[in-house]
């Protein structure tokens, strides 16, 4: 693998330095075969890559003119969204390459100038266990209602969670299973369930509208990219109460903060509406974070899962109490297979798969790790 990706680099550096024109697809070509996450571009500097957690500059390449960005946005932005485009200074969409890479965009204006970064897109959906998750998320496949929140930062891989879930659901269940996405990422193929992707700005005009008219197409599992707004929140509830299994998003960075959040979507007077809501129908929630391996090459994922028991249904129920959740599911690792982040960590600490630096970077409680670290040692 090394040896193909030095071989990408060279060949990427070859084609687009000196005075031979750069193309779109050469950089595309690049950040795919050389592993990185993300294509970082900006006028007046060479093009960035993000791998495993680092930006750096593809070397010995030109710096991007306006020019060659204003004549790349139009290769790859679709027609009906430039007028989205020039109201708003940024707009998201899918694009796929010449060689069937497929990438997320958003396409930003920044100092008067243009400027994109694309998210690639592994057409191979790997599997929950491929990804190194907890295998209680196995879990979530198996639910037949409810709602489950997956949850984290820009980037911590949220979307390829979904799709590992979805995934699997495609390969066991006989269901009809309806994405709404903006744009779409991952494309199934109908294995043993029928999947339906509708992409927000081209199929529909909104989550909040294909979610409503989901309700009427017969599904078994309805996948809402993110949840953005109130009236959105409000009908995934609404499905999840029907008998329908909801799959969604939110940019929140543990399980006690993704209550919150849920509920600053609305005005105080309808908290306990929501709360009581959530208490019936949340069925997992898992917060996850990528951190740096511990040989540097790769990222692993630090998932603090929630599996909604009865304890968890009173506190979420009576909202003042929110924080004991955290007990709730360090309690729970055993029986139920939740675990906190700092459960996680001192698994993958276990493995070796992080160093102790980088568990205690991202530790609740440092005193606690360290301690039940240094356990580990003496038994060992």
């Amino acid at each position: 693998m090394l040896q193909s990706t030095q071989a990408a680099w060279w060949v990427v550096r070859f084609c687009i330095s000196g005075d031979v024109v750069m193309e779109l697809h050469h950089i595309f070509l690049i950040g795919a075969r050389g592993q990185a996450s993300d294509i970082i571009v900006k006028v007046g500097q060479v093009p960035k890559f993000r791998r495993n957690g680092n930006v750096v500059g593809l070397q010995d390449a030109r710096v991007v003119s306006r020019e060659v960005m204003d004549s790349w946005i139009q290769e790859m932005m679709p027609p009906f969204l430039k007028e989205r485009y020039e109201e708003n200074g940024d707009v998201d969409f899918a694009f796929e390459d010449q060689v069937g890479t497929r990438f997320r965009v958003n396409v930003f204006r920044q100092s008067g100038v243009q400027g994109f970064v694309a998210r690639i897109v592994n057409n191979y959906i790997k599997s929950i266990d491929e990804l190194g998750l907890p295998s209680v998320l196995h879990k979530m496949t198996q639910f037949r209602r409810g709602i489950v929140l997956v949850t984290g930062s820009v980037g911590s891989g949220k979307s390829t969670t979904l799709a590992a879930t979805v995934q699997q659901i495609n390969n066991t269940y006989p269901y009809h299973i309806i994405t709404i996405e903006d744009p779409v990422e991952y494309l199934y193929q109908d294995v043993k369930s029928m999947v339906n992707q509708r992409e927000v700005g081209i199929d529909t005009r909104s989550f909040q509208a294909a979610l409503k008219a989901g309700l009427r197409q017969s599904p078994d599992v309805i996948v809402v990219g993110e949840m953005r707004d109130p009236e959105t929140v409000k009908t995934a509830l609404m499905a999840a109460e029907t008998g329908i299994l909801v799959f969604s998003t939110l940019h929140t960075m543990d399980v006690v903060e993704t209550f919150n959040r849920v509920l600053s979507f609305f005005p105080e007077s309808d908290h306990g509406i929501i709360r009581s809501q959530l208490s019936r129908t949340l069925m997992m929630c898992v917060s996850q974070r990528l951190l740096p391996s511990r040989d540097g090459q790769s990222r692993v994922v630090a998932a603090e899962v929630m599996v909604v028991n009865e304890r968890v249904r009173e506190i979420i129920e009576g909202g003042k109490d929110i924080h004991l959740v955290h007990d709730v599911i360090k309690q729970g690792k055993e029986y139920y297979g939740m675990q906190t982040f700092d459960q996680s960590l001192l698994e993958l600490y276990r493995n070796r798969k992080i160093s102790r630096k980088m568990a205690f970077a991202h530790a609740h409680s440092v005193t606690d790790l360290a301690a039940a670290m240094d356990g580990l040692e003496a038994a060992s």
